[in-house]
């Protein structure tokens, strides 16, 4: 009944960016891992249009959840403080514009969205992201990206479970240099800075900082495809020390990372992006929380026909500091990824993955003889139009559920949600 009351809503509302379930999160747009999905005919007339300096957006929409904070359905489970489901309006906007000078490329983007909580009012919030960058080159053997960005949005209930509008602020300066030493050998350097801080005091403990620099030699093919060898090294730092059972814990950590890395066009419809490594984690105190494991990250882009392309990705890796229980998660996961260009203004996308998600580093004073361990399924179907030129209405719906072996951590949730996007 509620989203029923909600829709008329959709004609009033100039804008919204497709996301699941929870708040935007505009960092992950701008700076992580993207699926390799082609675009579909009706958005690349879009990005043809986006090759003039300036380009601005703006966009609107509405989400429904059915269960906002997480909350278990196991009997005796604790109640959040607030509105189990909600309805979520969104109005922002955006702009990128990018510069050309000689063989010097400098882009500017931002992005800014104001989110209202139909029920649970105090979480309202302004969420934003910016960052700069400049593509540099030297000469025809040195290029590389040097850039800063920094983003603001709400945090994600899926791991605390609580009615706390917390905040999540990220600041981060990246940069890379590539050397063709060779026709067939690149030299490259990555490096990036990350300043990670919750905006609620309660949680000021999951703050940290943390420095990664990784240096790949690459063989190249005629065809420009790659595979190479990277060693990668990280350093994280936690102002606040966590206590544990009375006593003052440091979740620093230094790692390491040694992988086979590869690019490769396997055909004019067919692309992989690999990397398969061994990852050692040591923190400062507490050695009974290091990691040493395989990881890995495959995604395979297969362009069936010249209308429909699968994504296929598998993963296993860590992630900072999710909860109060532990330092970091590995996530063992997959995901298939279809699209479909129905006509030139109609797409439509499916998307279903599955993680593994292992609580391995628990701070306490003792090593733990079971660990929290979480499984995540997510199923999403979503659908694009274009009735108009550079004019988009996306409509998405998502289900989803988490089991655990730790009482009242699992959940069940259902969201829809609609938006109109205009591009200027």
């Amino acid at each position: 009944m509620k989203i029923a009351r909600c829709l008329p809503a959709l004609l009033l509302v100039a804008i919204w960016q497709q996301a699941p379930a929870q708040q935007l999160n505009e960092y992950q747009q701008l700076y992580q891992y993207q699926p390799l999905t082609r675009f579909t005919p009706l958005e690349k007339e879009k990005w043809e249009e986006a090759e003039k300096p300036l380009t601005l957006r703006l966009s609107g929409g509405i989400t429904y959840d059915s269960n906002l904070f997480r909350q278990s359905d196991e009997a005796g489970a604790p109640t959040v403080n607030g509105d189990k489901d909600d309805i979520v309006y969104r109005v922002g906007g955006g702009g990128r514009y990018e510069l050309q000078a000689s063989r010097q490329t400098f882009i500017a983007e931002a992005n800014v969205n104001a989110n209202k909580f139909q029920n649970n009012d105090n979480l309202d919030n302004v969420s934003d992201a910016v960052k700069g960058e400049w593509k540099w080159q030297v000469g025809n053997d040195w290029n590389g990206v040097l850039g800063a960005g920094q983003a603001r949005y709400l945090e994600s209930f899926s791991n605390f479970q609580q009615n706390v509008k917390d905040m999540i602020n990220e600041d981060r300066i990246y940069g890379s240099a590539n050397y063709l030493l060779h026709s067939r050998l690149k030299l490259s350097v990555d490096g990036y800075y990350l300043d990670y801080r919750h905006g609620d005091d309660s949680r000021e403990v999951l703050n940290y900082k943390y420095n990664n620099t990784a240096f790949t030699v690459n063989w190249l093919t005629p065809a420009l495809n790659s595979v190479g060898l990277q060693y990668r090294t990280a350093d994280a730092r936690y102002p606040n020390d966590q206590i544990v059972d009375g006593v003052a814990v440091v979740n620093d950590f230094h790692e390491n990372e040694y992988s086979i890395v590869s690019r490769w066009m396997l055909s004019g419809l067919s692309q992989i992006d690999a990397r398969f490594g061994y990852t050692e984690r040591k923190f400062d105190e507490r050695p009974f929380r290091n990691f040493s494991d395989p990881t890995w990250r495959l995604a395979w882009l297969w362009q069936v026909t010249a209308k429909t392309a699968i994504e296929f990705g598998t993963w296993r890796q860590l992630e900072a500091f999710e909860d109060l229980t532990a330092n970091f998660v590995r996530i063992t996961g997959w995901s298939i990824i279809p699209t479909w260009s129905y006509s030139q203004n109609i797409a439509f996308r499916g998307k279903v993955a599955y993680m593994d998600r292992k609580y391995v580093g628990d701070p306490g004073i003792a090593p733990v003889t079971e660990r929290r361990n979480d499984k995540d399924y997510i199923y999403q179907v979503s659908a694009l139009w274009t009735p108009l030129r550079l004019t988009e209405l996306a409509l998405t719906l998502e289900t989803g559920k988490r089991t655990s072996n730790v009482d009242f951590a699992d959940f069940k949730y259902n969201s829809i949600g609609a938006s109109v996007t205009r591009y200027f």
